[in-house]
């Protein structure tokens, strides 16, 4: 029997659309208040006209930018509006525009074209991030490193509350902070009270009632006790709020010949605003939108959005708003609230314009030292909380380079954002990060440094040819480097070649771990391999995948050294250079009456066994047993080589390579269990097998005989486990 879903009729559909509606109104109402700050701190530097020119900005970012991200957006909850950070970005755009005599003449005569400038400076930061979206960089906004973030968030936060104290002292936005206001705020500190209680008050009733909205309690509050007491010394007041509707010549101002030297002028720093205002902006919208992902487990295209904030931007600029971003805290206000979706986001845009025109009249009462309170408590929520992490472990001792690096870069791009402004801080930390990553990478160029007398190859020698070798094997160097080789770090790997002893004979580089190699470092490893040959020292390559990018990009620069498949082989070269004609002993035929199976039998003896043995003839690359077999007896070599193999997943690994003389399988003989790896030739070979049975039947014949092989075994195996778990363990550390 199946169940039917509930039937979707036209009345479910309205109360969902009318739940939602309400949700998106409740949601931006309790959240009402920091907006309206915003306003007024991006204009702060224009005193008296700072709160009327800010709340107009505030209601066409809000109310009509956000209709429009609303309709474009994809997110779930596509809510938008003004941040601390732009607005501040804003700011200091203002105060240098103000800086030229010809825009700040007496009452502000050049007040259009000031806004103007700022106008198209949303408006460009608009069209940067729509570009940025068509060409598919979206993604690298979130590439921008920690300790810059945090350094930028930090200096906003201090910036933010440095900006308040002329609200907090009972002067004008942008007034100066010298004596004559501390002593003004002395004699009348209703003000500094006000402001400083609306800060306590905001962060004691977020600990106790986080679900409240704290912020918009505290501007009704603070607008009551102004109307209540009139006679109450407590700072300016807002003031008249003359609403009316957008501008949509705002940018007119420009477009007359005699403001084109003013636009010259200051082409650079609309410019730079723009560009900081995009990434900043792009970067904040991003992290919320990642963030409500995870809340509401959905996924979202950043490049959509992007391209959507882009014309939101581009909208409030044109008419003279402040700049957007994707608002977390709205949006999860919105989502608590129950609504969600473009009606949502929609319907809450719309009810904070309503807000805006008709209550202009009860905002004209509020007090300036309220909205600064405010702002400073948007300031601490702004500070940084990795870098306050970071903070609290050096305070307790912790003293590594990455702390000492994430601190340093996040303490300069601070200082440097409270000093010269935002784009030179964020291009300070950018800078600082690069040559901290190109540092770090060429730290960690050389995962191991070894000799081959530390790490051997796993080729088992005879006995004569091993007392040959050994006091050579420290003429072989491994490197086995990891990362990227690139133009930052390839000069170290020649001064490491530099440095090689003048012993050394072999160099076995293990490019395994290597993800890439660039242009520079595939001709330093050209230069490399120059400058050992006059040594002269071999270089060998290993590890690199047939194929695969490092080796495709050697050659293409004609790098042929020899290539192996793995360090351990290309070690086993190595070695077989330095034993130079004894290297030749090593896969000579040895008869089988030679072999460590029949060490101390006499030729009687010798006849007895090898009766009992078959012969077996395998070609390159045949398999002798394969992983998981039963075992069938042990294998004695006479000619060529065997290779035991593991698996691990689709990789491969050698464990040992045999000689002729040397036995294989008497391990799975002994203990009766089945194959624990592959055999496999390598080149033509000859084998001769010792089956159980045939074992057995000369145990009971011939008991002497069978001690005697028995015993051999044991020495066999023992030796050959020694020099096989000195390697493995090297290759493991």
């Amino acid at each position: 029997m199946s169940v039917s879903s509930p039937a979707v009729t036209p009345s479910s559909n309205l109360r969902r659309s009318w739940a939602g509606a309400l949700g998106g109104i409740v949601g931006s109402l309790s959240v009402l208040a920091v907006p309206l700050s915003l306003g007024l701190l991006a204009f702060s530097a224009l005193g008296t006209m700072a709160a009327p020119v800010g709340l107009l900005a505030t209601f066409v970012t809000a109310t009509v930018g956000g209709v429009v991200y609303a309709l474009a957006g994809r997110a779930r909850v596509p809510a938008s509006g003004a941040s601390s950070a732009t607005a501040l970005v804003l700011a200091a755009l203002v105060l240098s525009l103000l800086a030229d005599p010809r825009l700040a003449s007496e009452g502000h005569a050049d007040l259009p074209r000031v806004l103007a400038l700022c106008a198209l400076a949303v408006a460009l930061s608009g069209l940067l991030q729509m570009a940025l979206a068509l060409a598919g960089l979206a993604r690298l906004a979130r590439l921008v490193p920690r300790p810059v973030l945090a350094g930028f968030m930090n200096g906003v936060s201090l910036l933010i509350v440095v900006g308040q104290l002329p609200l907090l002292l009972g002067g004008q936005p942008g007034a100066a902070v010298d004596g004559a206001a501390l002593a003004a705020a002395m004699d009348q500190p209703g003000a500094l009270l006000l402001g400083l209680g609306t800060v306590a008050f905001i962060l004691v009733l977020q600990r106790r009632r986080p679900r409240w909205p704290a912020a918009l309690i505290a501007l009704a509050g603070g607008t009551l006790l102004a109307a209540s007491w009139p006679g109450l010394a407590l700072g300016p007041l807002v003031g008249p709020l003359p609403m009316h509707w957008p501008d949509a010549h705002v940018l007119a101002p420009l477009q007359q010949a005699a403001a084109w030297p003013l636009l010259a002028d200051h082409a650079g720093a609309v410019l730079a605003t723009a560009v900081v205002l995009a990434l900043i902006g792009g970067l904040e919208s991003l992290l919320s939108l990642l963030a409500l992902d995870e809340q509401l487990d959905t996924r979202h295209d950043p490049r959509h959005e992007l391209l959507a904030m882009g014309l939101c931007n581009l909208v409030c600029g044109l008419l003279g708003g402040l700049p957007a971003v994707v608002l977390r805290a709205r949006a999860a206000a919105m989502v608590q609230a129950g609504g969600q979706g473009r009606i949502a986001a929609v319907a809450g845009a719309l009810a904070f314009g309503a807000v805006c025109v008709l209550g202009a009249p009860l905002l004209a009462m509020l007090p300036l030292a309220v909205l600064g309170g405010i702002m400073v408590t948007v300031a601490i929520g702004l500070v940084d909380r990795w870098s306050a992490r970071l903070l609290w472990h050096g305070w307790r001792g912790e003293d590594s380079a990455e702390l000492r690096s994430g601190l340093t870069v996040m303490l300069l791009v601070c200082g440097m954002t409270l000093w010269l402004g935002f784009a030179a801080g964020v291009a300070l930390g950018m800078l600082l990060s690069m040559a901290i990553f190109v540092a770090r990478m060429n730290r960690s160029l050389l995962r191991s440094r070894l000799t081959a007398a530390q790490r051997p190859s796993r080729r088992i020698y005879p006995a004569a040819v091993e007392a040959l070798l050994q006091p050579q094997r420290r003429a072989i160097e491994v490197w086995e480097l990891e990362g990227a080789l690139f133009f930052g770090n390839a000069d170290r790997l020649v001064g490491l070649a530099e440095s090689l002893d003048a012993g050394v004979r072999a160099l076995v580089l293990d490019l395994r771990r290597v993800g890439s190699i660039d242009e520079t470092a595939a001709a330093a490893i050209a230069r490399l391999s120059r400058m050992l040959a006059r040594r002269p020292v071999l270089v060998l390559l290993a590890g690199l995948a047939p194929g695969a990018a490092p080796e495709r990009a050697l050659l293409a620069h004609g790098i042929t050294l020899p290539r192996l498949p793995d360090a351990d082989r290309a070690t086993e070269v190595a070695e077989h250079q330095l034993l130079g004609p004894a290297a030749e002993t090593t896969l000579v035929a040895r008869p089988l009456e030679d072999s460590d199976l029949l060490r101390g039998l006499d030729a009687a003896e010798v006849d007895t066994v090898r009766a009992a043995m078959t012969e077996l003839r395998l070609f390159a690359g045949q398999p002798l047993f394969r992983q998981g077999d039963a075992a069938d007896g042990l294998y004695v070599l006479t000619l060529g080589s065997v290779s035991v193999i593991g698996h691990d997943g689709a990789s491969t690994q050698r464990y040992l390579s045999l000689s002729p003389g040397m036995m294989v399988g008497e391990t799975a003989l002994l203990d009766g269990g089945g194959r624990s790896a592959d055999a496999v030739a390598d080149g033509f070979t000859v084998l001769h097998h010792l089956g159980g049975e045939a074992l057995q039947r000369l145990q009971a014949d011939h008991p002497a005989i069978a001690a005697r092989l028995h015993r051999n075994i044991a020495v066999h195996l023992s030796r050959r486990l020694r020099a096989a778990s000195i390697a493995w363990w090297s290759s493991q550390h």
